[in-house]
C-alpha cells in the first residue's frame, strides 16, 4: 500500500518519541489548531464512529436497521468474526480508543479513573494530526466523576455533548461543552434523538471547515433503562415514534437457548434453572423493545449520512458501526445481562465504510471472516488518517492491535488465525480466542484475597459454534488435549502481551500480542 509505504518511510520522525510508541507509524501530521504537525499533502479523510450500548448481533437485523443494511454495508466492509476484548461498557471502549488490552491500559472494569496516561488516546492523537474534534453521546464510566468537575470536556476533544447520568432516556443532564444542560419528559428530549440530533448538528458544522473531522458518536441505546411507562421498564426504551413496531417479531431461539444441560458450565451458569414460559415472555418482551430501540439508532445513522452527502462529504468520509459488548436473550439459560465470555457477548458486529480511493485494485471487499477485535480500531483509524499513536512527538502509546486496512482494500498481510486475550476484572476470567477456538480460566477471590481458578471451558467453534459441549478436561493423549495445550500456552502470552513484533520494542513480560 502506498500509505504503508509512506508511514514507513517516516519512521525517522519519532526517533526522539517515549519508548512503547507503535513503531510502524509516525506521528505525520498537517498543521491543526495552533499550527501543530508537520505539512503533508496526504488528503485525511473524515472519520465518524458509530457504538451502540449492549448491542448483541441477534438485534442486528434489516427489519430494525434498514440503513445499516441498504447504505452502509453496501459501501463497506463487515467482518463476522470482530471481538471485544473485555465486554463491558467502559473496557471495550477504552480498547477501542487506545489499541491496548486492559491489561495494558488499565481498564478492566466501568471505571474510568483506571486509564493509564488519560490524554493520550485517539481524539488526541486525531486533533494532533490536524483532526477536528467531536464526542456525542455516552463516554467511558465515570468520567463525569473526575478531578475536573462532571462538565470538563474530555482530552482531545474540541465539540462535546456527553450524557452525564447514565441508565436513562428522560430525565437526564448533559454536558454541551463544558456547560451543564438538563433534560425532561417531552417526546424530544429522549436521549437517542438529542444524541442523533447533536450528531447531525456536529457534522454539518464539522463539514464547513477546511480541516478534516474525527466525531465520536456513542448512543445510550440499546441499554436497559427505565422509560415513561411500563411496557419496556427494565429494558431498552424507544423513541416513541417507534413504540410497538415490532409487537409481532419473534424471539430468537437458536440451539443454546434455554440450553438443557448446563452441567459443564461455570458456577455461574451452572446454577441457573431452566427457563419458565413466563421466562420466555419476558425475554421476548425486551427483544422487541430492543429491536424498537435500535431502530431510532439507525435512523440516526441515515440523518448522518444524509447531511454527509448534502456537503459532498460522503465519499471523503470513513464510517464505522459497531457495538461495545453484546446482551443474552435466554442463550445457556442467561435471561439477561453480561459480560460471560460467550460469542453473543464477545463476538459483535463491526462495519467500516472507507472512501473509495483507499481500496485496492479488486475494489470494494464486502467481507471479512479473519479474526479481529477492538484494539484494532484504533490502528485502523491512524492509518486512514496517515498519523501515529502520539499526542506530540515525544508522548506516544504502544498499541497491541494493528490496522485492517489489508483486510478491507485486499493487499493481504494479515495474519489469521490470530490468537486474541479475552480478560475481566482482577480475579474474574482470563482466556484466548483462536483459529476459531476459545479457552476460559475461570477466578475468584479465595480467603487470603488471592486468586484461585474456579472453572476452564473449551469449546471448538469450528465443530460447535453455539458453545454447548465444554471439552475440558480432555482425555489424555487425545487431539482435542493437544488442542487445549496450545491454547493454554497462546493464553499464558497473550494475557501479559504488549505490542507487535518487528513494530514495537520489547515488552517488559518479554511476550509480544503479535
Amino acid at each position: 500500500m502506498a500509505l504503508c509505504a509512506l508511514i514507513s518511510g517516516l519512521i525517522a520522525l519519532t526517533a526522539g518519541a517515549q519508548p512503547g510508541h507503535a513503531q510502524d507509524h509516525a506521528p505525520l501530521a498537517k498543521p491543526g489548531k495552533g499550527g501543530k504537525g508537520g505539512k503533508t499533502n496526504y488528503k485525511q479523510p473524515n472519520i465518524v464512529v458509530i457504538v451502540t450500548d449492549d448491542q448483541a448481533k441477534s438485534t442486528v437485523i434489516p427489519e430494525a436497521m434498514p440503513n445499516l443494511f441498504t447504505r452502509l454495508m453496501p459501501r463497506g466492509t463487515t467482518f463476522s468474526d470482530y471481538v471485544v476484548t473485555t465486554p463491558l461498557c467502559c473496557p471495550s471502549r477504552a480498547a477501542y480508543m487506545t489499541g491496548q488490552y486492559g491489561h495494558n491500559n488499565g481498564i478492566l472494569r466501568n471505571v474510568y479513573g483506571d486509564l493509564i496516561q488519560k490524554r493520550n488516546v485517539l481524539p488526541a492523537w486525531l486533533k494532533y494530526a490536524g483532526y477536528n474534534t467531536a464526542h456525542v453521546g455516552k463516554f467511558l464510566n465515570g468520567y463525569e466523576q473526575g478531578k475536573l468537575g462532571p462538565a470538563a470536556v474530555a482530552p482531545g476533544f474540541d465539540l462535546w455533548f456527553t450524557e452525564l447520568e447514565k441508565r436513562r432516556y428522560y430525565n437526564w443532564k448533559a454536558s454541551k461543552n463544558g456547560k451543564i444542560r438538563h433534560y425532561g419528559t417531552d417526546d424530544n428530549d429522549h436521549v437517542t434523538k438529542v444524541t442523533s440530533d447533536f450528531a447531525v448538528r456536529w457534522t454539518k458544522r464539522l463539514a464547513r471547515k477546511k480541516d478534516p473531522f474525527y466525531m465520536q458518536v456513542d448512543y445510550y441505546a440499546p441499554h436497559t433503562s427505565t422509560g415513561r411507562d411500563t411496557r419496556c421498564a427494565s429494558s431498552p426504551v424507544p423513541e416513541p415514534v417507534d413504540e410497538h413496531r415490532f409487537d409481532a417479531y419473534p424471539l430468537p431461539t437458536p440451539p443454546n437457548f434455554n440450553e438443557l444441560d448446563v452441567s459443564d458450565k461455570p458456577n455461574d451458569v451452572k446454577g441457573r434453572g431452566l427457563l419458565t414460559s413466563d421466562n420466555t415472555l419476558e425475554i421476548e418482551r425486551r427483544y422487541r423493545c430492543t429491536l424498537e430501540s435500535v431502530y431510532g439508532i439507525d435512523r440516526g445513522l441515515g440523518r448522518i449520512m444524509d447531511v454527509l452527502k448534502q456537503r459532498r462529504e460522503l465519499d471523503n468520509t470513513v464510517i464505522v458501526f459497531t457495538s461495545d459488548n453484546g446482551y443474552f436473550y435466554g442463550e445457556h439459560r442467561i435471561a439477561k445481562g453480561k459480560p460471560d465470555p460467550y460469542e453473543e457477548n464477545i463476538n459483535m458486529p463491526l462495519t467500516i465504510a472507507i472512501p473509495n480511493r483507499f481500496r485496492g485494485s479488486a475494489g470494494l471487499v464486502s467481507t471479512s471472516d479473519a479474526s479481529v477485535a477492538n484494539i484494532d480500531l484504533a490502528p485502523t483509524l491512524l492509518e486512514l488518517a496517515g498519523t501515529g499513536p502520539c499526542r506530540t512527538p515525544k508522548i506516544c502509546r504502544t498499541m497491541d492491535g494493528r490496522s485492517m486496512m489489508p483486510l478491507m482494500d485486499g493487499s493481504g498481510g494479515f495474519p489469521n488465525p490470530r490468537p486474541i486475550a479475552l480478560e475481566l476484572y482482577d480475579c474474574d476470567y482470563r482466556g484466548v480466542r483462536y483459529d476459531r477456538q476459545m479457552y476460559t480460566e475461570y477466578s475468584a477471590y479465595n480467603e487470603a484475597g488471592t486468586c484461585t481458578r474456579t472453572d476452564t471451558e473449551y469449546y471448538d467453534l469450528r465443530s460447535d459454534p453455539y458453545q454447548m459441549e465444554n471439552g475440558f478436561p480432555a482425555a489424555s493423549g487425545s487431539p482435542t488435549a493437544a488442542q487445549i495445550s496450545q491454547m493454554q500456552q497462546l493464553e499464558a502470552r497473550m494475557t501479559v502481551c504488549a505490542g507487535i513484533k518487528g513494530r514495537d520494542p520489547k515488552p517488559a513480560s518479554g511476550q509480544y500480542c503479535g
